[in-house]
C-alpha cells in the first residue's frame, strides 16, 4: 500500500478551508478536533462486512417494526416483552405522533449504528442514531480527495468503492416520490439546526451530492397546509421531502417544544395531512433511548422470530432489582449512561470514579433507576494511527455504520472509523479514518 500521508495532510487542510469541523464528545463537552483525518485506512474483509450487513439489516428492521407498533397498536407491551414504563416514561416517546402513519410505514430511513470489535474479533452494537445520524460525509469526501491526489494508492485488488452514498440517498428520495405522486412536484430540503457548524457542512456536502436545498427554519413557511422553501433567488418552491438534522422535540414549536427556534411552526399539521415527508419520521427518537437499547434482542425475536446476528454490549438495567444489585456491587468494571441526558454526553467509566463519586452515582441510581443503564467494559481492538512525527501508534477505534431504509434496507459500503489516541500526559488525540471493505 502506498504512503497516503501527503494526501492526508491535504484532506485536513481542505477541511479547515471548508469549515468541515469534526467533533467528539469528551466529559460531556463537544470538542472540535484539529487535523482529525488519519490516512491509514481501516480494512474490513468482505465476509466480515457481510456479517455486519446482515446484522444491521435485521436490527433496523426490528427497530422500525417496534416504532410502527408503539405508535399504533403497542402489541409488544401487551405481550409483556417491553415494560410500558420503559416506553411511556422515555424522554424520547412522542405521543404527538400516535396513529400518524409515516410514508411507507418507515421511521428509520437513515440510521447510524456505532459498533466495536473486541480483541477476540467479536463485534457488538453500542448505540443507534436516527434523529441526527451524522458523520457519513466525512469518509466519503476523504476517500474522494485522497483518490484524486493519490490514485495509485487505490489500485488495490478487491477494494470496494464507497462512492455509492449519493446513489443510496437519491434512491431513497425517488422511492418516496414513487409512493406519493402528489409530492413529485416539490423540492427536497435538508433542514439544519441554527448555527450548527457540524451539520451545516454535512448538509451542504450532502446537497452537492443529491441536488437538495440546505435550509433553516426561517427559510421555510407553511401556506395552505403545504410547506414552501424561500429560494435564495426569490420566490417560493413547494417542499416535498424534509431530510432533517433536528431532534424530534425541535421540529415544530407548536407541536413539541415551544422554546425551539430551529423548528417550523405548523410543520406537523402539514405532515399529518400527508403533504410532506419527513426523514427520519417524527417519533424515531424513541428507538435511540438508551434504556430501550437493552430490549433490542427481544424485539428481534418478537417481530422477526430470529436470533440476533449482531449482539449488544452486555447491558444491565437498574430498573430490575437483581440487575441493580449487580450494578451497585460492580461499579468499578462498568460504563454508565444517563438515559435522560443529552446523547452527546459521554459515558461514565466506573474505573475512574473516586469513592465519593461512586457513592453519589449509586445514590442517583437508587433514587431513579429508570434513568440509568450500565454496560460491561470490553477490550476494544486498536488500529494503527499516524503521529505528527510520521510514526504509527495503536488507538482504540469504533465503527459507525450507515443504513438506508426505503423499499429495502441497504447498508452503505463504507462507514466512519473513529479513533482515540491516549497520551502519557493525560491528553488525547481524536479523529477519523476511511474504512476499506475488501471483496472476497
Amino acid at each position: 500500500m502506498r504512503d497516503l500521508s501527503t494526501a492526508g495532510r491535504r484532506v485536513n487542510a481542505w477541511m479547515q478551508e471548508q469549515g468541515a469541523r469534526f467533533f467528539v464528545t469528551r466529559k460531556g463537552d463537544r470538542q472540535f478536533a484539529d487535523a482529525p483525518f488519519d490516512p491509514t485506512p481501516r480494512i474490513l474483509p468482505g465476509a466480515e462486512f457481510t456479517m455486519l450487513e446482515q446484522g444491521l439489516i435485521q436490527r433496523i428492521n426490528a427497530l422500525n417494526q417496534f416504532l410502527c407498533d408503539i405508535y399504533k397498536n403497542r402489541m409488544i407491551i401487551r405481550d409483556g416483552i417491553v415494560p410500558e414504563e420503559f416506553v411511556f416514561s422515555s424522554p424520547d416517546f412522542a405521543p404527538e405522533v400516535m396513529n400518524l402513519t409515516p410514508v411507507k410505514q418507515i421511521y428509520t430511513h437513515i440510521s447510524a449504528t456505532d459498533l466495536i470489535r473486541t480483541t477476540d474479533g467479536k463485534w457488538y452494537a453500542m448505540e443507534d442514531s436516527f434523529s441526527v445520524p451524522d458523520g457519513m460525509t466525512y469518509p466519503h469526501f476523504a476517500r474522494k480527495l485522497c483518490r484524486e491526489l493519490e490514485p495509485e494508492a487505490y489500485e488495490v485488488p478487491g477494494l470496494c468503492d464507497n462512492c455509492g452514498l449519493d446513489i443510496l440517498l437519491r434512491q431513497l428520495y425517488e422511492d418516496i416520490y414513487e409512493d406519493n405522486p402528489a409530492l413529485a412536484d416539490g423540492v427536497i430540503v435538508l433542514l439544519r439546526e441554527r448555527e450548527d457548524a457540524l451539520t451545516t457542512f454535512e448538509l451542504k456536502y450532502m446537497a452537492s451530492l443529491t441536488g437538495a436545498h440546505v435550509a433553516s427554519a426561517e427559510d421555510l413557511i407553511v401556506m395552505d397546509n403545504k410547506i414552501y422553501f424561500r429560494s435564495p433567488g426569490g420566490g417560493f418552491q413547494r417542499v416535498s421531502i424534509i431530510h432533517r438534522m433536528l431532534m424530534d422535540q425541535m421540529l415544530d414549536p407548536l407541536c413539541f417544544d415551544e422554546k425551539s427556534t430551529s423548528g417550523v411552526p405548523h410543520l406537523m399539521e402539514v405532515y399529518a395531512a400527508g403533504n410532506v415527508a419527513i426523514l427520519n419520521a417524527p417519533g424515531c427518537g424513541l428507538a435511540e433511548d438508551r434504556g430501550l437499547y437493552a430490549f433490542i434482542p427481544a424485539m428481534i425475536r418478537y417481530y422477526l422470530d430470529e436470533e440476533p446476528l449482531l449482539p449488544n454490549v452486555p447491558t444491565y438495567l437498574p430498573w430490575y432489582p437483581d440487575q441493580r444489585d449487580y450494578i451497585l456491587s460492580h461499579m468499578d468494571r462498568l460504563f454508565f449512561k444517563d438515559v435522560a441526558g443529552d446523547r452527546r454526553t459521554a459515558a461514565i467509566r466506573g474505573t475512574i470514579l473516586s469513592p465519593n463519586q461512586r457513592r453519589q452515582l449509586a445514590a442517583a441510581i437508587e433514587a431513579d433507576p429508570r434513568r440509568f443503564m450500565a454496560q460491561e467494559i470490553l477490550d476494544v481492538e486498536k488500529v494503527p494511527v499516524y503521529t505528527s512525527g510520521g510514526e504509527t501508534v495503536p488507538a482504540r477505534c469504533d465503527f459507525r455504520a450507515y443504513t438506508v431504509h426505503s423499499d429495502s434496507i441497504r447498508v452503505w459500503m463504507g462507514g466512519l472509523s473513529r479513533f482515540t489516541v491516549h497520551h502519557p500526559d493525560g491528553s488525547a488525540t481524536v479523529g477519523f479514518k476511511d474504512t476499506w471493505v475488501m471483496a472476497e
